[in-house]
């Protein structure tokens, strides 16, 4: 017994032992409570007494936070596998073994595994369970990083806490995200160790491009020195190409020579080569080293080099219109009108395509403003809406758009990077609404699974969003078959109606044709004004009459427009149905653009946004304008139409159209980070502004506009210089040229847009007079646009300017070898253990477990026991009551509880009587013709009873035929009452126990 409680008081411990020391105040506390005690009984006070010491014992074991301690040898382990591109293929496999043969050696019922993948990112594969349930691993999310602290943070957060926990760690080590040094404090904290397995590499011969730099700035016809650095293992011949701006450079003294021979050496070699730089705007380069034999390189993706220099001030204009397969005659001529107007005023002013528009930040450095001419946010793209919006945000660029039958509302701008920095945005309120009734058509076949089913789901919210509540929504999504996920209904339930669209999921086949003729018999029946269709797939239909639907969807004013989403979905089906119904047809590559298209759809069907009628725009009483300065309302000619939008809240309209509800704007500008964007909603003149290109003014709004928008040029004498080395670059920037009063005061702030248009702050160390760096991690290609604001001289001035430097791969490709040592310090740090690919056995070796310790508090339930000791101890001390009483009490309760019980036994036995008695009597009363005898006396059947009752009474009658006596010799009525009488009296007597009559022997 004692051994058993020792073990029990071995598993228990306290988290805050201190509080143990309350303990001593028990007997203080009994002291303090003799003298109210006195009036009790000696038993009463001992047990008041008592129950005040485990009272007192309870709380302070409860202040202890005591825990019940338990070990386990139940194990978890988390595989984490590197997928990144640095892990030679046939590696990648061996890993996918080494999981399996692991798992092989698990101990049934007690092991568990689980699985992360990771490269720049970490994804779970099999969260833990009995067994690998998984054939083979997802394909890399992004295989140019490898990202061993995501890694090992998801695998951490996979671990149960009711198990031991361990991790293995399959990679080659070469980390270029991330820091997992810093993710292993809480393996150690937690007692995980982490196992690693080296995927063992190393290209013997290898070449990459190193380095290419080139001058951050150059000025107008200046030859500047590109360097460049190519690393070689080997010696080897490999040949030179240079592109400039995606053209070839001639090399060498052949005048047609673009390749140029080059003999390296093993280690780094080391060339520089001019160029000229005859042109202002942004010059890119792109150094190629091709070797002469394939044995001589293993990685062709690190072949190239890039940099960028950037020739003269900020000065072009960029006037953009839409694509040439979209755009009309009058948007060109709309454009054209506006772009002669700035050459007219002397601006550098180049017409382009949306197509040609730079899709990176360094693409408009050179540029002073940027003019959108009816463009859509579709033809845009999103990652062209983000790099204007990093342009004008975050470079201090200028941005004017120009309205028309594409542009704001009508054109996709809602809810857009591209409307984030504008100074009006749609509003569904301010819409001129016809009522509307609308359905959208989903498909969620199987091949929308994942992004394009989420970005449907979407769209469609979004498209609810912009509807009125007079107007009418249903949406059906369709498989084989269609089925309503919102039955046509207000549009004012926006909230149910968007948690309906959220849950749709994934179904089978595709069958178009159902699903719009189930929109059109709906449809028919409504009495709205306008009633359309948007019906989006990504794949070819089962068979059906959809000329037919089509027919009667025209006949009956029902317009459909179609969405095909991806390659795979039938184009000229969809662009068909558009055409014969008066709708519009769609192309999205990709599922990003959906809400786009819903939004534009929903306010194009609706035909809410445009404003078309001749009206006179009313110059706003504010004062300092920026752009029609010198204009007077009488100099403003009439407009034919605009886009309806809403003014923000901080932008400064000029122009409006005055309504009931308000100003609708028409000339409109504000300040937006650190550049400048200016609305103007009217535009495509051929149609809506004939007077204005008549204008006398137009030429003096248009040059005002720019040049307040545009970009000011660097005039502060500071000079920016690049380099790039590995993953690091570096910005020097001198203030050489600046007077020593200026130097002395100079104070930089430097911001980084990075190739994904993230903005990150950066660091500005001053290393000499005159001199500072700026440094920064490439972690990815592409382009990083450095933009440093500067404030300097007694009068503060204050100014930008831009640098940059481009990669040409991911530092994926840089490491030539596995880091075994980082691999061997994570397995130290942890306790881990470093394990071979080849060999899987060691995993789950049971001698290498870590039991687990699993804790339970008991403070809850010591203070529950705190709580019934503590009405205890006040009843104790309330109630008096000694023990003989209590004893007393205790008798009487269990009296009680014995009459409870014997009651339900009388009464059965009352109603078994009563059936006997009834059943004899039945028996001897019946008439004795019936069986040929003379009728039974009334003293035999009175025995008979006294026979019954008293079988009855001992528990022998049950179940048992009532036999009569034999007949016996009628008697005198008076000898016969006698012996009923005595009879009777017998039968009393036997019933309460007397087995003799009063005098008998």
């Amino acid at each position: 017994m004692m051994m058993r409680v020792a073990v029990v008081l071995a598993s228990v411990e306290s988290l805050q032992p201190g509080f143990l020391a309350t303990l001593a105040l028990i007997p203080l506390a009994l002291a303090l409570s003799v003298g109210t005690l006195r009036t009790l009984s000696w038993a009463h006070r001992t047990a008041v007494v008592g129950l005040r010491c485990f009272l007192l014992a309870a709380v302070a074991l409860a202040l202890a936070d005591p825990e019940w301690v338990r070990r386990t040898s139940d194990q978890t382990v988390i595989f984490a596998v590197d997928r990144s591109d640095s892990v030679p293929d046939e590696l990648k496999r061996a890993a996918e073994q080494f999981v399996r043969s692991a798992v092989a050696g698990m101990r049934p019922n007690r092991d568990r595994v689980g699985l992360v993948a990771f490269d720049g990112r970490a994804w779970v594969e099999q969260i833990p369970t009995g067994g690998l349930v998984i054939d083979e691993l997802a394909a890399p999310v992004e295989p140019h990083h490898t990202n061993l602290a995501a890694a090992t943070r998801l695998a951490l957060a996979l671990l149960p806490g009711d198990t031991a926990g361990r991790l293995v760690l399959i990679t080659d080590g070469n980390e270029n995200a991330g820091s997992i040094m810093e993710e292993l404090r809480a393996c150690v904290a937690a007692g995980i160790p982490v196992d690693v397995v080296p995927l063992e590499y190393r290209h013997g011969n290898e070449i990459l491009v190193d380095q290419l730099s080139a001058p951050a700035t150059a000025r107008r016809g200046e030859v500047v020195r590109l360097r460049l650095v190519v690393r070689s293992q080997v010696p080897a011949s490999t040949r030179l190409l240079l592109y400039h701006n995606d053209q070839p450079v001639r090399l060498g003294r052949d005048p047609g020579a673009t390749a140029m021979p080059l003999h390296l050496e093993a280690g780094p070699n080391r060339l520089t080569i001019p160029v000229e730089l005859a042109v202002a705007g942004v010059h890119r380069f792109r150094a190629v080293v091709q070797p002469d034999s394939a044995d001589s390189d293993t990685l062709p993706q690190n072949n190239e080099g890039q940099a960028l220099t950037i020739v003269g001030e900020a000065e072009r204009v960029l006037m953009v219109s839409e694509s040439a397969r979209a755009r009309s005659d009058a948007d060109q001529k709309a454009a054209e009108l506006v772009a002669q107007a700035l050459r007219n005023a002397g601006m550098n002013c180049q017409e382009i395509s949306v197509d040609e528009l730079p899709a990176d930040a360094a693409g408009l450095a050179d540029c002073a403003a940027v003019i959108l001419s009816n463009v859509s946010a579709l033809s845009l793209g999103r990652r062209q809406q983000q790099m204007l919006a990093s342009y004008v945000r975050d470079q201090g660029g200028g941005l004017i758009v120009i309205g028309g039958d594409r542009a704001f509302s009508v054109g996709g701008y809602a809810q857009t990077p591209l409307e984030a920095v504008l100074p009006v945005e749609t509003s569904r309120d301010r819409l001129r609404l016809m009522s509307l009734g609308m359905i959208l058509v989903i498909d969620r076949s199987g091949s929308m699974y994942g992004e394009k089913l989420a970005m449907a789901r979407q769209a469609a919210i979004a498209a609810v969003r912009m509807l009125d509540r007079k107007d009418q929504v249903g949406v059906i999504a369709f498989d084989s078959e269609p089925q309503w996920v919102v039955t046509v209904q207000s549009a004012g339930s926006r909230a149910a109606i968007a948690r309906e669209v959220a849950n749709i999921g994934v179904g089978g086949g595709t069958n178009l044709y159902p699903a719009l003729r189930l929109a059109y018999d709906t449809l028919i029946s409504l009495d709205t004004n306008l009633k359309h269709i948007i019906a989006l797939t990504d794949g070819i239909s089962e068979p059906g009459d959809f000329v037919g639907i089509a027919s009667d969807c025209r006949a009956a004013n029902i317009t459909i427009s179609t969405v095909a989403v991806g390659q795979d979905a039938d184009r000229d089906l969809l662009a068909n149905i558009a055409r014969l119904t008066g709708g519009r047809m769609y192309i999205a590559d990709t599922a990003e653009p959906l809400p786009q298209i819903f939004a534009r759809e929903t306010v194009v069907a609706s035909r809410s946004g445009i404003y078309e009628r001749p009206f006179t725009p009313t110059l706003q009483p504010i004062a300092d304008r920026q752009i029609l300065a010198g204009f007077s309302q009488q100099d403003i000619p009439p407009l034919q139409g605009y886009v309806i939008a809403a003014s923000k809240p901080t932008a400064r309209v000029e122009l409006a159209r005055e309504t009931p509800e308000g100003p609708d704007p028409i000339l409109a500008y504000w300040q937006v980070g650190l550049g400048r964007a200016v609305a103007f909603t009217s535009g495509l003149w051929p149609k809506w502004g004939l007077r204005w290109v008549e204008w006398p003014g137009f030429s003096k709004l248009w040059t005002q506009a720019v040049r307040y928008a545009a970009r000011p040029g660097n005039t502060s004498g500071l000079e920016a210089e690049t380099s790039l080395r590995g993953g690091q670059a570096r910005v020097v920037v001198s203030a050489e040229r600046l007077p020593p009063s200026q130097q002395d005061s100079l104070a930089l702030t430097a911001r980084l847009i990075r190739p994904d248009f993230s903005l990150e702050p950066l660091t500005v160390d001053r290393t000499a007079a005159g001199r500072f760096e700026i440094a920064f991690e490439t972690d990815r290609p592409g382009t990083y646009l450095v933009n440093i604001a500067y404030r300097c001289g007694r009068d503060k001035a204050t100014g930008l300017i831009q640098t940059g430097v481009a990669t040409g791969y991911s530092p994926e490709y840089r490491d030539l070898q596995s880091s075994r040592e980082l691999l061997r310090e994570i397995a130290r740090q942890t306790g881990g253990r470093m394990l071979t690919v080849e060999n899987a056995g060691p995993v789950f070796d049971r001698a290498a477990i870590r039991p687990a310790r699993l804790r339970r508090p008991l403070w809850e339930d010591l203070l529950r026991l705190v709580l019934i000791l503590f009405l205890l101890d006040v009843a104790a001390r309330r109630i008096a009551l000694s023990p003989a009483d209590a004893a007393e009490s205790l008798r009487r309760l269990l009296r009680e509880l014995g009459r409870r019980r014997a009651a339900p036994k009388a009464a059965e036995t009352l109603a078994t009587l009563r059936g006997v008695k009834n059943r004899v009597r039945q028996k001897v009363t019946e008439p004795a013709a019936t069986a040929g005898q003379p009728q039974k006396t009334t003293a035999t059947a009175s025995s008979a009873i006294d026979q019954a009752l008293a079988e009855a009474l001992s528990g022998t009658a049950e179940d048992k035929p009532v036999v009569a006596p034999p007949m016996a010799p009628r008697r005198p009525a008076a000898t016969s009452e006698t012996d009923y009488l005595a009879r009777l009296l017998r039968a009393k007597r036997r019933a309460s126990g007397q087995s003799q009559e009063p005098g008998s022997k």
